[in-house]
């Protein structure tokens, strides 16, 4: 398992104690060569003896692809990935509210079933018409919702939160005196995608620098099978997040998948912090977050790179910051 350019590391670590190696297993290799010693060959079970028989860590099937996973396993420094069980709730969800399929109380139930301990509401904004996006008015009637659902519940807490749009000039679509209102706000762009490369990119930087954004939804605009993501500069993009202190989601959308893995990578190492979120808009799209949890961990992705692996007070304290 992995890919062509993992495995021939792998088999040239092979060589360096006179094996070859296919799927079969380890053999020695038959040189012709008088005097030539080879190493006893040992005879592999499972994948974590051919590691172990090459003197190498075992490295998950998601990390085999070359870029730094042999020599992080050479040293003993690889990433204990994250994992599904790691989550504790997530923060992209819609409701009726807007665009989605289920009530608020249904959501909530919903993530409850699963184990969690939160879950993150974040209909859309007011000019996002096409999906039923909220005018302050609804804001507040269901913020009002909200207060008297977490009023009832034991040891689970719904939080406040919206998906605004990223206005074609990098506004934002609520004013701050209602941003301030949420626990948190994810600003995507959902309009206005034929910008060029260096417009989309201040477009999006501009409104990271709103104080009241706190994480970056779906960077690409991708619709997998459908559109391809917006022109923009990711790189520059995530460094601007991790100078401002923004986090970026893992959109684990099955039609989206948004971030990138090998962008993932490049996020965490630069101190981004992760949200891996279903962007759901029906209960059942909730156990979504697990194509977002095998992006996260092909992006060497930690539970401490994760917001969501947090428990509800970690995550009450984080978003008061």
């Amino acid at each position: 398992t992995g890919s062509k350019e993992h495995n021939v590391h792998i088999r040239s670590l092979a060589r360096e104690n006179g094996w070859t190696l296919n799927e079969y297993g380890f053999a020695v290799i038959d040189s012709g060569e008088k005097g030539r010693k080879s190493k006893k060959v040992v005879i592999c079970k499972t994948e974590k003896d051919i590691y172990k028989a090459v003197e190498l860590d075992y490295v998950e099937p998601e990390l085999r692809e070359d870029l730094g996973e042999v020599e992080a396993a050479q040293s003993g420094k690889l990433p204990k990935l994250v994992t599904y069980n790691d989550i504790r709730g997530t923060f992209h969800c819609h409701t009726n509210y807007s665009d989605g399929h289920n009530t608020l109380s249904e959501m909530a139930s919903g993530a409850q079933k699963l184990g969690w301990e939160y879950l993150g509401i974040a209909d859309h904004s007011k000019v996002a018409a096409y999906a039923n996006g909220l005018s302050e008015e609804r804001v507040k009637k269901q913020h009002k919702e909200i207060d008297a659902l977490n009023e009832k519940f034991k040891n689970f807490r719904l939080f406040k939160g919206t998906e605004v749009d990223i206005l074609t000039n990098g506004d934002l679509d609520f004013n701050d005196k209602m941003l301030a209102s949420f626990d948190y706000v994810v600003a995507s762009v959902h309009s206005n995608f034929k910008l060029n490369e260096t417009d989309m990119t201040k477009r999006i930087i501009k409104a990271l620098k709103n104080k009241y954004v706190t994480i970056l939804g779906h960077l690409t605009g991708r619709l997998l099978l459908e559109r391809d993501g917006y022109p923009l500069n990711q790189t520059e993009i995530i460094n601007a997040a991790a100078d401002l202190g923004k986090i970026i989601e893992i959109n684990a959308h099955p039609m989206r998948l948004d971030l990138d893995w090998r962008m993932v990578k490049y996020a965490i190492s630069k101190g981004v912090l992760i949200a891996i979120n279903p962007d759901s808009h029906v209960v059942t799209g909730l156990t979504d977050v697990r194509y977002g949890v095998g992006i996260a961990r092909k992006g060497w992705c930690e539970k401490k790179d994760i917001l969501n692996t947090r428990t509800v007070r970690q995550v009450e304290d984080y978003l008061k910051k």
